[in-house]
């Protein structure tokens, strides 16, 4: 008996801990509105609400296999599909693709946003991303990231990518990325290239980043210090960085 109440226990046990994943409310802002998400997770099952602009509300149904939920949202009257919605969850953070056909001429428009999970609280509030925080002086430098990859065996290669972050005391911050490799026989150099631009701020432990020509702030990623080191927690997963002097 106990041999066949065991699979099924364990079957159970990760269902429970698959549902109410994605359960809360997300908050971003698209286009200069700003939006939310409230998901009600059941097993895979992902049921919830699309809001814009503290008046448009739409219904989001999908799927989620523990790495990408799958969603359709929907007009709440009519149950006409007006888009279709691909994230993946992270850090308390959804990382959307919404893409929606445009009814006038056919033409899909996709959106990015990264939605940040936030204490339950009536819509009328304004979302965090859109307050306006304050500068974190610990974080204000230059700070590096280095990743390293080497090859063994007769033919051996490293490969380095140096990923920089500066963070300006006037608020503006550029990312940018820097590669170098080489072997017994060859060797590579690539000039710096820009990954972003524009201006930061801090607020309880997240870092907030508008991007040039963008009208609002997003959270970028959530950081902390590690002695000497920053550490930094996204959608992408956690990166160690080192303050360049």
């Amino acid at each position: 008996m106990p041999r066949a109440i065991a699979p099924l226990l364990l079957a159970l046990l990760c269902c429970c801990a698959q549902a109410g994943e994605l359960d809360g409310h997300y908050r971003a802002t698209l286009d200069g509105q700003p939006s939310e998400l409230i998901l009600r997770q059941n097993g895979d099952v992902v049921e919830g609400e699309y809001l814009e602009n503290q008046r448009l509300r739409l219904i989001v149904k999908g799927r989620y296999d523990g790495e990408l939920l799958r969603a359709e949202i929907s007009e709440p009257q009519s149950g006409l599909l007006l888009a279709n919605m691909n994230a993946t969850y992270a850090n308390a953070m959804l990382n959307t693709s919404i893409a929606a056909r445009d009814p006038r001429n056919g033409q899909v428009l996709e959106r990015q946003a990264l939605f940040q999970r936030v204490a339950a609280a009536p819509a009328a509030q304004t979302p965090p991303a859109a307050t306006s925080g304050k500068q974190d002086p610990a974080l204000i430098g230059t700070w590096v990231h280095e990743k390293i990859i080497n090859s063994g065996g007769a033919s051996f290669a490293s490969f380095t990518t140096l990923m920089t972050l500066q963070l300006n005391a006037d608020g503006s911050v550029t990312q940018w990325t820097r590669s170098v490799g080489g072997g017994s026989d060859w060797s590579y150099d690539s000039p710096g290239e820009v990954q972003y631009s524009g201006h930061w701020r801090s607020q309880d432990g997240m870092l907030l980043v508008r991007l040039a020509g963008a009208a609002d702030y997003q959270p970028a990623a959530y950081y902390r210090f590690s002695d000497q080191y920053l550490v930094t927690e996204s959608n992408t997963g956690k990166m160690i960085w080192q303050r360049r002097r």
